[in-house]
C-alpha cells in the first residue's frame, strides 16, 4: 500500500509561497517541494513555540 499525506490547503498555500519566494516557477521539482514541506514545517514549529535547544 502507498504512503499517501493529504495536506490541507493552508499547507499547500503556504508551501507555494515559500516555493515562489524561492524563484521556483511552477510546481518545482520534487526535491524542491520536499525542501518547502520541510521549511513550512519548522517555520510552524518555531511559531507555535517549539522545542528550545
Amino acid at each position: 500500500m502507498a504512503n499517501v499525506i493529504i495536506k490541507r490547503e493552508e499547507t499547500k498555500q503556504h508551501e507555494a509561497y515559500v516555493l515562489h519566494s524561492f524563484g521556483v516557477q511552477g510546481k518545482g521539482t520534487p526535491e524542491q517541494r520536499e525542501a518547502a514541506a520541510v521549511i513550512v514545517a519548522r517555520s510552524r514549529e518555531i511559531v507555535r513555540g517549539g522545542k528550545r535547544r
